[in-house]
């Protein structure tokens, strides 16, 4: 039947139990618990004979697997798992010389059409389920006082933690070949592609992705993405889908900052950078006032983003700079902090042109204007950021003047922490002063002593001025 009828890729699981089963491929039969063992093994028989294309008459044994997933063994899940990696990669290995087969027939070409959509879905959806399943396991893992227990001990040699990455890789391997064949040359499906890519951002809300150990499940991830970004115009929906992450998962900030990075570096898709930061920009900043915990991911993610590729930043700041007005301090912070990154690694140096030397002073004129900002956070991250710079050498000598002035205006205000980074940014502007290394104490001796005369030359005279005027007063 499935050879026969076109396999849609369902938006809910339940799609596949209704519909026109003379035109769509419809699930027949959901097997039970018990039915499912001796059904997997005959699958398993059957893709032994029959290849990848065995999917088309056992769909319904691991749709079912999956529909009763909560309720099976450990064992039974396990085995589906490795049944359809195998699958999928003979699939794999085999569409790489399919589709160079320009005589391939047109009902060959829509079995493997069909295989390929039911092995993605029913891969992804087995991802699916362990990703939920490691993330409630986690939750019961934290003991009253918010600490972590020792990981479990693996019983039986499998750990899902240990799968995700070879997973990862085998998707990226479907997607890296020529797809568009399947489909006469058209667009592949947008609902394949958001099926595969959907599986990468499911791992990456795990909050425990960022950590070291799973870098390699990260790489697989960032890697898959970028395939999908490179070869299937999935920018806008990775756009999306990514300032929804950063606005909803603290953690993905250092993640995607990793991930665009590569993006840019080692794809050249500079243009994903201006993408995010666009649809940033245009966030209401009334709205991101109220949401704070959205507004750190942001905030995170562009003040990362401006420390990895600054230049890049700097081609698309001027959508960010809106929120300089905004009530958000956080947001702010993050916009003046990259500003700041961008002076310490692009915007320096005595080669400067004309229209980045402008870009300078406007940015330096801002973060000028911010250190008297109403907020406290933002004054005492502003002399933070000014003291780098001093410290970095890359201040211009006509603007030590008035930064001094700013700096010492703030050794009053009424937060401690800003008169503290205020001390530490004229520390900082003593041992950074560009004259020092040319003075000396016997060369400001002699002009010293001409101004001490000067001084008490102008007492002297003030002081017979007031004779002056005291003695007449007298003799009257």
């Amino acid at each position: 039947m499935a050879a026969a009828c076109e396999f849609q890729l369902p938006l809910a699981a339940d799609d596949l139990l209704r519909g026109d089963s003379s035109r769509h491929y419809v699930v027949q039969e959901v097997l039970s618990v018990r039915e499912l063992p001796p059904a997997i093994a005959a699958f398993r028989a059957a893709f032994r004979g029959q290849g990848a294309l065995a999917v088309l008459q056992h769909f319904d044994t691991v749709y079912s697997l999956l529909r009763h997933f909560r309720a099976l063994g450990t064992a039974a899940k396990e085995d589906a798992l490795e049944l359809m990696m195998q699958v999928v990669t003979h699939h794999s290995n085999e569409l790489s010389t399919i589709l160079s087969d320009s005589g391939l027939s047109h009902t060959d070409r829509d079995a493997h059409l069909n295989a390929l959509k039911m092995n993605c879905y029913l891969l992804s959806g087995l991802l699916e389920a362990f990703e939920m399943e490691a993330f409630k396991s986690g939750l019961m893992e934290v003991d009253p006082a918010g600490k972590n227990k020792k990981s479990r001990t693996k019983v039986s040699g499998f750990s899902w933690e240990d799968e995700r990455e070879p997973l990862l890789r085998l998707l990226t391997q479907l997607l890296q070949l020529d797809l568009r064949q399947l489909w006469s040359g058209l667009m592949v499906e947008e609902e394949l592609v958001s099926l595969l890519t959907g599986c990468c951002y499911r791992i990456l809300e795990n909050s425990n992705i960022g950590l070291q150990r799973y870098r390699a499940t990260r790489e697989a991830a960032t890697h898959l993405l970028a395939t999908a970004l490179t070869h299937y115009d999935h920018m806008f929906s990775a756009t999306l889908k990514i300032t929804q992450m950063l606005q909803h998962f603290e953690h993905v900030a250092p993640v995607f900052v990793q991930a665009v990075t590569l993006w840019a570096k080692e794809y050249g898709l500079k243009s994903i950078v201006g993408e995010l930061l666009r649809e940033i920009g245009q966030k209401c900043p009334q709205e991101l006032a109220r949401d704070t915990s959205g507004i750190k991911g942001y905030a995170v993610f562009i003040t990362e983003l401006a420390e990895q590729i600054p230049a890049l930043v700097l081609s698309n700041m001027s959508v960010l700079l809106r929120h300089l007005d905004g009530e958000s301090y956080m947001m702010r912070n993050a916009i003046l902090s990259a500003m700041a990154e961008v002076l310490l690694q692009v915007l320096n140096g005595d080669q400067l042109e004309e229209a980045a030397r402008d870009t300078r002073d406007h940015f330096l004129n801002t973060l000028q204007a911010h250190i008297c900002d109403v907020n406290g956070f933002v004054r005492s991250r502003v002399l933070q950021l000014f003291t780098r710079i001093v410290q970095g050498k890359v201040l211009p000598l006509t603007q030590f003047l008035s930064v001094v002035s700013l700096a010492v205006g703030r050794l009053k205000d009424k937060s401690v922490v800003v008169v503290k980074n205020a001390i530490q940014l004229l520390a900082a502007f003593m041992s950074n002063n560009p004259y020092s290394c040319k003075l000396s104490c016997s060369d400001l001796a002699e002009p010293l002593k001409k101004e001490v005369q000067k001084l008490q030359e102008m007492r002297d005279c003030c002081r017979e001025a007031g004779n002056f005027f005291l003695f007449p007063i007298l003799r009257v």
